[in-house]
């Protein structure tokens, strides 16, 4: 199956983790010359960036995009893109690209145009080849023109970038992928497994000849008893044992093979499963997010497993087990009637391995529940554990941990006792297995039918025929365990994401701020009661609103609507005359930035906490962000300055310090409309009157509307919108709410109703 490129397109076209590479591979004649040809400034291109050579491909194949949607939650450093999501980025603008290994004298027609990256970095595309003439017709910075093709061949690296419209009817679209993981997860991930078809290939053939040489021993051993030792054929001994040790020899080889196929398979298709269930939690919709942390850290553990279990299963069931037949004809041919005890052992082991398994998945499918269980405590401790001491609550989680781990431990020992009985049986089958075949061969030899050779390598074939039936047995358990585990990841991989793209009808523009709400509502999911009713009113650009009331009024779930951040359940709410439906959320949060009273700060640096995946901003617009935030105010007095940690959570800042940090990082995205939860209330009164001064400035043409509870913010806006029990109770000038409440909490009700 051929997956949409998400992270199987990427899989498939292993290649882009190769490209850097192929230089290796190519020859040094031709690395060394495209390196004295760049040092002396002779090449005849003029690079793109990679980020910048995508916008232009995609605009050729018909579909043109932004840098922006391009590139929007993908890993951008330096500002450019990493080329192993090339894939990730066309695939947004419905263009299905890989990476393919090319050269100018195989690249057709309908491969054109195509990205083709250089030695010296950067990227040109390739728009078509003209052989007759030796010359190709490329785009760079420079613009469209010929090149000579040996110029050309000189420079690139030898892959490019094809691309094609993705076609939904056959499955391909991402829509496609998430319903068919939603219906059947295992058969997407047979796909998945598939798409490593060339190395599963030679892994097939590598356990096919290693199956081949377990034949060598039982063969060796007839011989000799047959032929060397009643004659004492000496040179024949030694002509055989050599001949055998080579045969080990290969042997080894073929298993080493064997073993590092399996390798190869089962990182590509587990570093492509984690990279899926990662990305398709960091783009879910808001609604969608947040899924149990317990069931993608157990799916994610157990991926690695099911990713190296596969690779074996298909080997024993396409290849081990059907030689298995092919060592029961053998028997026959050497030992008649002896055939009988391999095939009543395997009976035996696929009856025990039926019972056993079947008790297996019912314990494995409780033992990942509990375990999901487990894990999401773990993280909750980890988040609260400050809360937890300072409310002496440590017996109340250890409590619940005693419960979940006996639990667990009850579960856990049920799959152990069934895997033992298994594994028990099987041995005993075997054994057993081997005593009857003997038995039943020194009856032949006394009837003449088989000689003392044959039995020992009929012997020595029914352990061997017996290794396969055994591995498939306890493969089915260990898989049943493993898929169990899977099922819950699943439901993380069918998460719907956010919009790519937004609506054709809107051009690439920033935000003016021109909002408009009618009629809007909105609950949240199990809630009783609606959190907004039959909100409207409207925003202009420039304007500075308050939003003020009683806690839970609908304050910051109002903001969150406005910034795209939660679905409304039914009204209006338009941004610059457009449907807010109809942007890309990534689009949006460019112009349009929530700051979270409680936003998450990371372990890391406070500069980096600061930027959060931004590419460096202009300088003038960070040093306005500090400054108006106060960051600088305590920043500047630290000697480690903004490279200081600041600790899991932010744990080493004070409340107030934090509130800056945030709000440092909603300005230095210099949005047109900033959204503001109680942006000072951690705050001390000095901090709070710089802020605000600070804020005036930075804030002057822009759109903001800010949640609060503090007296001292009303100073920024003009408007005040009074919320009550997710109603607008008033919408007046600032002065007008302010005296309002001046004169008392009752005659302020009274007068806004």
């Amino acid at each position: 199956m051929v997956q949409n490129a998400g992270p199987e397109t990427a899989r498939k076209d292993s290649l882009v983790d190769q490209i850097w590479r192929r230089l290796r591979r190519r020859s040094a004649a031709t690395a060394e010359r495209a390196a004295r040809r760049i040092a002396d400034g002779e090449t005849p291109f003029a690079p793109l960036p990679i980020v910048h050579g995508l916008e232009r491909l995609s605009a050729l194949c018909g579909k043109p995009a932004g840098r922006s949607h391009l590139t929007a939650g993908l890993p951008v450093h330096d500002g450019d893109l990493d080329p192993r999501f090339a894939a990730f980025a066309m695939a947004r603008v419905g263009l299905d690209a890989r990476w393919q290994t090319i050269s100018l004298a195989t690249v057709a027609t309908h491969d054109l145009p195509a990205l083709v990256p250089l030695y010296d970095g950067g990227v040109i595309l390739l728009l078509c080849v003209q052989a007759r003439s030796g010359t190709a017709t490329i785009v760079d910075a420079s613009g469209e023109h010929d090149v000579a093709i040996a110029d050309l061949h000189d420079s690139m690296r030898g892959e490019m970038l094809v691309c094609g419209h993705l076609d939904p009817e056959n499955g391909l679209d991402e829509e496609a992928e998430r319903s068919l993981l939603q219906r059947n997860p295992r058969l997407w991930l047979v796909g998945t497994f598939l798409s490593e078809k060339k190395r599963l290939w030679q892994l097939l053939l590598a356990a096919l000849f290693l199956n081949l040489c377990a034949l060598a021993i039982p063969l060796y051993m007839r011989a000799i008893y047959d032929r060397v030792v009643p004659n004492l054929a000496i040179e024949s001994l030694w002509a055989l044992s050599v001949g055998m040790v080579l045969v080990l020899v290969f042997e080894y080889f073929f298993r080493s093979i064997r073993g590092a196929f399996v390798d190869a398979v089962a990182l590509k298709v587990g570093q492509v499963v984690q990279h899926r269930a990662m990305h398709a939690i960091l783009h879910a919709r808001m609604a969608n997010g947040g899924k149990s942390a317990g069931a993608f850290m157990v799916g994610l553990r157990d991926t690695e497993q099911l990713a190296a279990l596969a690779p074996l299963a298909l080997v024993t069931f396409l290849v081990d087990i059907p030689c298995f037949f092919g060592f029961l004809a053998l028997i026959v041919m050497l030992g008649g009637t002896a055939v009988a005890g391999p095939l009543i052992g395997g009976a035996g082991l696929v009856i025990v391995g039926l019972i056993a398994n079947y008790a297996l998945k019912l314990a494995s499918n409780r033992t990942s529940k509990l375990m999901q269980a487990r894990n999401n405590l773990v993280v909750e401790v980890a988040d609260g554990w400050s809360t937890i001491k300072a409310n002496q609550a440590e017996g109340l989680f250890l409590r619940q941990w005693d419960i979940v781990a006996d639990h667990i431990g009850v579960g856990t020992k049920g799959v152990r006792h069934w895997n033992e009985i298994l594994g028990g049986m099987s041995a005993l089958l075997v054994q057993a297995v081997t005593v009857l075949v003997v038995v039943i061969g020194v009856f032949q030899i006394k009837d003449g039918i088989m000689t003392t050779g044959a039995l020992v390598a009929v012997t020595m074939l029914t352990g061997r025929a017996m290794v396969p039936v055994s591995s498939a047995v306890g493969m089915v358990g260990k898989l049943y365990q493993a898929l169990a585990q899977f099922q819950g990841l699943a439901q993380i991989l069918a998460t719907p994401p956010e919009r790519a793209l937004s609506d054709p009808s809107i051009r690439p523009h920033r935000v003016r701020g021109d909002i408009r709400l009618q009629a809007l509502s909105h609950r949240f999911e199990g809630a009783s009661e609606d959190s907004l009713t039959d909100i409207g009113f409207k925003v202009s650009p420039g304007e500075k609103i308050a939003l003020i009331g009683k806690s839970g009024s609908g304050k910051s779930t109002l903001l969150q609507l406005i910034g795209g951040l939660i679905e409304p359940m039914s009204g209006g709410l338009t941004v610059d005359g457009h449907a807010i439906g109809q942007y890309a959320p990534s689009f949006l949060r460019q112009h349009i930035v929530y700051g979270a009273q409680d936003a998450a700060l990371f372990d890391r640096s406070i500069w980096e906490n600061i930027l959060l995946g931004m590419p460096e901003p202009d300088d003038r617009i960070v040093e306005q962000a500090v400054r108006a935030s106060a960051l600088d105010n305590f920043v500047s007095r630290t000697v480690e300055g903004y490279g200081r940690k600041i600790g899991p959570r932010g744990q080493r800042l004070s409340g107030g310090q934090r509130q800056c940090l945030l709000l440092a990082r909603a300005l230095v995205r210099n949005p047109s409309v900033l959204l503001l939860d109680e942006p000072t209330a951690a705050m001390d009164i000095a901090c709070e009157t710089m802020v605000i001064n600070g804020l005036r400035e930075a804030t002057a043409d822009k759109t903001v509307i800010v949640a609060t509870h503090r007296m001292a913010l009303l100073e920024l806006v003009d408007r005040v919108i009074w919320l009550e029990d997710g109603k607008v109770k008033a919408d007046k000038p600032r002065d007008e709410i302010v005296g309002l409440m001046r004169s008392g909490p009752g005659a302020a009700t009274a007068q806004a109703a």
